[in-house]
């Protein structure tokens, strides 16, 4: 075979040399120039050459950078010198990343992700390669949802007006589909394809309020597989939960809806749903009449499970800040009005005194003067009893202390968060002894504490499967003069490290915790003479052990059983 009829098959085996002839031929220059990213490659924090859509997010020229210090690209010297630190420190590892907030040529600021890695990383002084990209959409997101917020009642406001406007656009949607559904079969599949995989789920009843379509969406928040098993699931009782707050199901809700009054109008609500997983997610829902065909109302459904839990974290933490400023605030204005009310109540009761004295025998012909009088020392001895009320809780007085039920007062507890408890799907139980277990305490401060270790178990465990979620509550004697209450849940639990400062004022590992629930519960658990720690050596979840003394009598008898 020559040389002019050898097959591609038979060439000659590609060489060293003619690697690195195509290597050269290939143009990276080219390439890297028209990447999305930024580029640049520095030496000892110079820019020795940065593509052009580096200049570009930093709104330079293309090749302005090169040679310029990094310094220019950052907002602050700060900024700067942390970078450098960061950087130094981690020159022996493959690459670093970090997010930083950087600054244009105009001096607007952006947010950057930036990507490096040194050429030898046994080099300190190594040249590097950096990636730059322009995240500052990303880093808004989350400000624009707040402000979402505040232009809320704005929206409410315009809502009628919007939803009138959505129900003639979509009236004018049903009758251009209608019209080009009966023009040709190819419009009639085009749009049947777009109702099936629309983003939202999407549910139409006839006039009777009976379900005729869905679509895919709705299946998936459903968990249904087919239309037969969404059939099934939507019959099934407890489903979905009304906006008035009764349980049943996702048939009978439109059914009952589709034949009310407000059916002939846009109509938006909130439900709750159960998700495959048994999670309760929240759903919105537009309903808008339909006419034609003898349909009645579709429905479009939107999941805002995650908006409406940002939305609540955000206001429980702004509601939580405006309730410690206000019990600050109150308790300044309390020890100031208790100081200064003092004398001007005794001057009232001098001066009651001396009416008394001068009117005399004259009080026993006038009744109704003895008893207004009777009434005004009634009143300022009652105001007296508040104010010496008040100066003793300033100073810390201890309150009078009552024999109460233990293991009552864990029923009445437990009752009292009966709606937390469903709301986290949380299950209790309570292990107690048979015999009576009365207690020397303050019910309402005792409650306070079996309040906040409960809320605590529960918002631990939110992250669990529903069937995890339990609450364990154990009453048992401790010796012969004291009664431990455990409560123990599922959760993450506490790491070793952090047991011992828990109990610090305003430290906490809850992001939108104050810090101080745990210490005020120490402060009352050892005010009633007893003991609060976290226990150790659990394999999963937290702990909590508090103790309280019995009443003597009881003490006598927890004696007695012990020896036997």
């Amino acid at each position: 075979m020559t040389a002019a009829t050898r097959s591609p098959l038979h060439a000659p085996p590609r060489t060293k040399a003619s690697l690195r002839l195509r290597e050269a031929e290939f143009p990276y220059e080219l390439v890297l120039e028209n990447t999305v990213v930024g580029i640049c490659y520095l030496h000892d924090r110079h820019i020795l050459w940065a593509n052009a859509r580096m200049a570009q997010i930093f709104g330079y020229e293309s090749g302005k950078l090169d040679g310029q210090s990094v310094r220019l690209l950052y907002s602050t010297q700060a900024d700067y010198e942390e970078v450098g630190r960061m950087s130094a420190l981690s020159c022996n590892r493959p690459g670093y990343t970090h997010e930083r907030l950087m600054a244009t040529k105009s001096g607007e600021l952006l947010w950057c992700l930036l990507s490096g890695r040194m050429i030898d990383p046994d080099d300190a002084h190594s040249r590097s390669v950096w990636v730059v990209q322009d995240i500052t959409d990303r880093k808004r997101a989350g400000d624009q949802l707040r402000r979402a917020n505040q232009r809320l009642e704005e929206t409410i406001e315009r809502r009628t007006l919007n939803l009138r406007r959505s129900n003639e656009a979509l009236r004018a949607e049903v009758e251009r589909r209608r019209a080009a559904q009966e023009l040709s079969v190819e419009s009639r599949e085009k749009y049947r394809a777009l109702f099936r995989h629309m983003p939202l789920g999407v549910l139409v009843t006839n006039a009777e309020g009976e379900i005729v379509e869905i679509n895919r969406t709705l299946q998936t928040y459903l968990g249904a597989a087919s239309r037969a098993a969404f059939d099934t699931l939507a019959r099934e009782p407890h489903r979905v939960v009304a906006p008035d707050g009764s349980a049943q199901s996702l048939a009978a809700l439109v059914g009952e809806h589709a034949k009310s009054s407000v059916a002939r109008r846009v109509d938006g609500f909130e439900i709750g749903g159960l998700a495959p997983t048994g999670t309760r997610r929240d759903i919105s829902v537009v309903a808008a009449p339909m006419s034609g065909h003898g349909l009645g109302v579709a429905y479009a459904l939107a999941d805002v499970t995650e908006q409406r839990r940002a939305r609540d974290r955000e206001h429980a933490q702004q509601a939580a800040l405006a309730h410690a400023s206000r019990l600050s605030l109150m308790g300044q204005m309390a020890s100031a009005l208790a100081h200064e009310l003092g004398q001007p109540l005794n001057a009232c009761q001098s001066y009651l005194g001396g009416l008394r004295h001068r009117l005399g025998e004259e009080l026993a012909d006038r009744p109704e003067l003895a008893q207004a009088l009777d009434k005004v020392a009634g009143h300022l001895d009652q105001a007296s009893d508040i104010i010496r009320n008040v100066r003793g809780f300033v100073a810390r007085h201890r309150p009078e202390l009552e024999n109460v039920d233990l293991v009552a007062l864990a029923r009445q507890t437990t009752a009292l968060l009966d709606v937390q408890l469903r709301a986290g799907q949380v299950r209790t139980q309570l292990a107690t002894p048979a015999a009576t277990m009365l207690v020397r305490c303050h019910p309402v401060e005792i409650q306070q504490v079996l309040v906040n270790l409960l809320v605590n178990a529960i918002e631990a465990m939110q992250e669990l499967p529903v069937e995890d979620r339990v609450v364990e509550i154990a009453i048992v004697a401790e010796g012969r003069a004291k009664v431990s209450v455990q409560i123990s849940d599922a959760g993450a639990g506490v790491p070793p490290e952090l047991a011992e400062r828990i109990f610090e004022p305003y430290f906490t590992t809850k992001s939108s915790g104050l810090g101080m629930g745990l210490m005020i519960c120490r402060t009352i658990v050892e005010s009633h003479g007893g003991s609060l720690r976290l226990q150790g050596g659990r394999a999963r979840g937290a702990c909590f052990r508090f103790t309280l003394p019995v009443v003597r009598d009881i003490a006598q008898d927890i004696a007695r059983e012990a020896a036997r």
